[in-house]
């Protein structure tokens, strides 16, 4: 056997080796490159520097690419950003889509409930007119019964009270029902836009003696004259109202209303158009005593407004021209015994009747036409803090408002006659009428009925309070602070709506049936 290890040379090959040796020729070879692990055998192999222009885009190209980077996740951030804001956005308009839906319930029942009161209200008058009716109907079948019994054989004295009888009966009726009417309108996007067309007719208090005293509402606002609608924070343009407070109707119809936040006389037309501003100017009264509280004006043009920051009676001429002050400490003043004049109004004499809450005095004015120089004056004392003063020129009846206090007085309405005697007290009893609270304007109609505003914490309302009977809420919705009150003569109520910063006229009449 041949052994794996042993290894012979073929002998041909060896003669091969033996016999020729062929020469070599001297072969340089380079020596082996040598590779980094991630280079590849193809990657161009540079001897010297790359050029700076390639160093350059190389570097632009690797911060263009970073800047590429922040952009998208600055843009992440920005999509995450406006996607929470989006989230938010519907959770608040879920809440706010609750919001409205209460706020409507709230709406709906609010309304039900006010006209249902309307209809028990509307109820009410019915079933008084209709008393009133059965009352006549009683009388004509009574006298129809006594002029068939007695007609053919009655004397002369008998015929002519039943022809009395008659002629009193067949008078045209005074009876009237006036109710509250209402009518729908939709809301509308804003609420500033919102308006109120009900035309409300009240009547309230009916006896045997009162027959309608019926009320229907509009707004002097800035320049507009309008049905009730809501009213804006005041302006100080010159048709604007800023709390105004005070106010005085003239027998022709003109308005004189005190702007106190503005520090002046607002004055109407017969079509409640404000035409004139009167204010008191001079370096003797500084812009910032601007309390003016109450205004009346004479039947020769005087006007008179009462300061309470000055404590005195300003007198202007028909043109707005200051022309005399009464009380007080300013440049100008006469010595006057008013230390705290709050009310004015004109008596049945055209005097200046002026009430002073800290003197407790009610004084009366008579000035001369051309000057306003005092050529009369009577002092009534023995008032508890008097506040506001009317008058009513046909009948020479007077009334006062007196302030209450922490010990025990309570506040009431006096009624004056003519000689200054007072003849009734009001607002003090409930089983006589509303109880008052804080009385403010007031005024008497000709029949001797007292209507005066009264707000507190809980009402802001006029009263009334007739000549005969028991009294009751005039008006008591929409009402913000009510100072001023005044009738005018074509059978109107004016209401200075203080923090409405409007005036409200009232549709206002009376029939009395006897």
């Amino acid at each position: 056997m041949r052994s794996h290890s042993e290894r012979r040379a073929l002998p041909g090959f060896s003669a091969l080796l033996t016999h020729s040796t062929p020469k070599l020729k001297d072969v340089t070879f380079p020596p082996p490159l040598s590779q980094t692990p991630r280079e590849s055998i193809f990657t161009p192999i540079s001897l010297t520097s790359p050029p700076p222009w390639v160093t350059q885009a190389l570097s632009n190209l690797e911060r263009g690419e970073q800047e590429l980077l922040n952009l998208r996740e600055q843009q992440q951030a920005e999509v995450e950003e406006v996607n929470r804001e989006l989230d938010s956005a519907a959770i608040e308009a879920q809440r706010e889509e609750r919001r409205l839906l209460e706020k409507v319930e709230q709406d709906h029942r609010e309304a039900q409930r006010h006209l249902s009161q309307v209809k028990r209200e509307n109820a009410a008058a019915v079933r008084v007119v209709q008393s009133l009716v059965d009352q006549q109907l009683r009388k004509i079948g009574q006298l129809r019964e006594q002029i068939q019994r007695w007609g053919s054989t009655a004397g002369e004295s008998n015929r002519n009270q039943l022809q009395r009888g008659v002629a009193e009966i067949i008078q045209p009726w005074e009876i009237s029902l006036t109710l509250k009417r209402v009518s729908f309108l939709p809301r509308n996007t804003s609420r500033d836009e919102q308006q109120s067309t009900a035309t409300t007719q009240v009547t309230q208090g009916l006896s045997s003696n009162r027959v309608s005293r019926s009320l229907s509402m509009s707004t002097i606002e800035g320049d507009k004259f309008h049905r009730a609608s809501e009213t804006q924070a005041g302006g100080s343009g010159r048709t604007d109202f800023n709390l105004p407070s005070g106010i005085h109707a003239t027998v022709k119809g003109q308005l004189f209303v005190v702007d106190c936040g503005n520090a002046r006389i607002q004055v109407t037309d017969l079509q409640k158009n404000v035409v004139q501003q009167v204010s008191p100017s001079g370096p003797e009264r500084s812009s910032r005593i601007c309390n003016y509280f109450d205004v009346a004006v004479n039947s020769k043009g005087l006007i008179a407004l009462t300061c309470a920051a000055e404590r005195a009676v300003l007198v202007f001429s028909r043109h707005g021209r200051l022309l005399q002050t009464f009380g007080g400490t300013a440049i100008g003043s006469t010595t006057e015994e008013l230390d705290a004049p709050r009310g004015v109004t004109v008596n049945r004499q055209d005097e200046f009747l002026v009430a002073d809450i800290k003197r407790g005095t009610l004084t009366g004015l008579k000035l001369d036409p051309k000057t306003g120089a005092r050529l009369e004056r009577t002092v009534v004392t023995g008032y508890h803090r008097p506040y506001l003063v009317a008058a009513c020129l046909t009948t020479g009846l007077m009334a006062i408002s007196e302030r209450g206090n922490e010990t025990g007085r309570v506040p009431c309405i006096r009624v004056l006659e003519p000689g200054w005697n007072t003849i009734r007290i009001l607002g003090v009893c409930s089983g006589l009428g509303p109880v008052l609270t804080c009385p403010w304007g007031l005024c008497i109609d000709s029949d001797g009925d007292v209507l005066v505003t009264d707000w507190g914490k809980q009402h802001h309302r006029v009263l009334i309070y007739p000549s005969k009977g028991v009294g009751w809420p005039l008006v008591t919705d929409n009402l913000s602070s009510p100072r001023g009150l005044a009738l005018l003569p074509d059978g109107h109520m004016v209401v200075s709506d203080s923090m409405n910063h409007c005036i409200k006229i009232y549709q206002y009449w009376t029939c009395s049936f006897s």
